[in-house]
């Protein structure tokens, strides 16, 4: 009776150690990557937000916003160890230019619109 405990117990162990350990570790990934990706969308907020703060008067076409904004954003994920295409960050910037300028405004102005072709 011992002997079938015994075995019952260590495929109880193999079991947790093959199948639910390995679901536990992905999700725990999952909700880590998550976060960092909340966090990197604040932060584009933030630096887009900045950037219109300090250089609105001298950046008429918004170039050196854009830059501005790219370079914290950059950086930060770097510190949270994420990578980020030139083209997701794009988007990242433009979605936290609507979002301010709906917040601004009420609306996004005719000038920020996507062209939806």
């Amino acid at each position: 009776m011992a002997e079938v405990f015994t075995l019952v117990i260590r495929l109880a162990v193999a079991i947790v150690t093959c199948i639910v350990l390995p679901a536990i570790r992905e999700w725990i990934k999952q909700r880590t990557e998550n976060e960092k990706y909340e966090q990197i969308l604040q932060v584009a907020e933030t630096a887009v937000y900045a950037a219109e703060q300090l250089y609105h008067g001298v950046d008429p076409d918004g170039e050196i916003r854009r830059k501005y904004a790219h370079r914290i954003i950059g950086t930060a994920a770097m510190r949270l160890g994420v990578c980020f295409t030139d083209k997701e960050v794009d988007a990242m910037v433009q979605a936290a230019v609507q979002e301010i300028n709906l917040t601004k405004y009420g609306y996004i102005p005719a000038e920020v619109e996507e062209d939806e072709s």
